[in-house]
């Protein structure tokens, strides 16, 4: 089912960040507190509640010339570009969690108004490289215990995202079963409702319509190819000129930490007359309209 609920007066702006890493918290996450707070908005943050890294995942066949094939991809950066080699070994060696160990952190996002839902399960690396191999069973057990963590400390999450969106109808039944709002498991297209055996589920499904290729932000897609400043507000002007219903992502630990370019993609949205809501907020009139 797709919802054709937008019009010319009401021109919907979110911006959607993945807490994969630990860095994204601890880097980016003040400072897009900060913008926010300068422009009184609220974004949408997923939270990874497990590890970021995984040494063995790391290590293993495939591992290696895959990290490799990312270092060299000219249209994305790296998770070891943008904290560098030394953060890059500690976190992989001490694989601390990322929402467990930081929880202090996303208590204050939450009481700043913005909305934290729920990314994956507890193992970001396992899910990116071998989603498909994996038992739904095993699938489900994980994405239950994160779910479990995130509404014990923070409230039952209204939103869930998959990992690189690496998603399927496994992730749909589960979605369903904990009866979250939405996921966000799309990129391109309008809201609509995923199937679950041919039949449309309950939950919404709301996409990121910017983006860059395959699944890079489109603001680290720019960074990676050194986009000047000036050229990446024309490409967003451009693009915003096509939709009143906008979703943005990216990670902290990149589009965070370049809150120079924040600043500039904030104002422009707000001078194109967008309103800035969070994916909660988005769901909630999905489900109102088609009331």
């Amino acid at each position: 089912m797709i919802c054709h609920m937008k019009s010319a007066q009401d021109k919907l702006f979110s911006f959607r960040w993945d807490i994969d890493h630990r860095a994204c918290i601890t880097d980016g996450l003040p400072r897009i507190m900060r913008v926010c707070e300068e422009f009184g908005v609220k974004n949408t943050f997923f939270v990874n509640m497990g590890r970021s890294t995984n040494l063995k995942e790391w290590l293993s066949k495939g591992g290696l010339k895959g990290s490799k094939a990312k270092l060299q991809d000219m249209e994305a950066v790296h998770l070891i570009k943008k904290i560098g080699w030394p953060r890059f070994i500690l976190e992989t060696l001490l694989s601390r969690p990322v929402g467990r160990s930081l929880i202090g952190s996303l208590e204050k996002l939450v009481r700043a108004g913005h909305e934290l839902g729920q990314h994956g399960g507890s193992d970001h690396v396992v899910w990116s490289r071998r989603f498909f191999e994996l038992p739904e069973s095993v699938i489900e057990a994980d994405v239950n215990d994160a779910y479990a963590e995130v509404t014990r400390l923070f409230g039952k999450p209204a939103g869930f995202t998959s990992p690189g969106f690496k998603s399927d109808e496994r992730i749909t039944r589960i979605v369903e079963k904990l009866k979250y709002l939405y996921d966000g498991d799309a990129i391109g297209g309008d809201p609509h409702h995923p199937c679950v055996a041919a039949k449309p589920a309950r939950h919404w499904r709301i996409p990121v319509t910017l983006c860059g290729p395959r699944t890079v932000p489109l603001l680290e897609w720019h960074g990676a190819r050194n986009t000047p400043l000036p050229q990446i507000i024309a490409d967003l002007n451009s693009r915003l000129e096509q939709s009143n219903w906008v979703v943005l992502y990216g990670h902290p630990c990149y589009e965070g930490v370049h809150d120079e370019v924040l600043r500039e993609v904030f104002r422009t949205v707000t001078n194109r007359g967008f309103r800035f809501i969070t994916h909660q907020q988005m769901a909630e009139r999905l489900y109102s309209a088609a009331a």
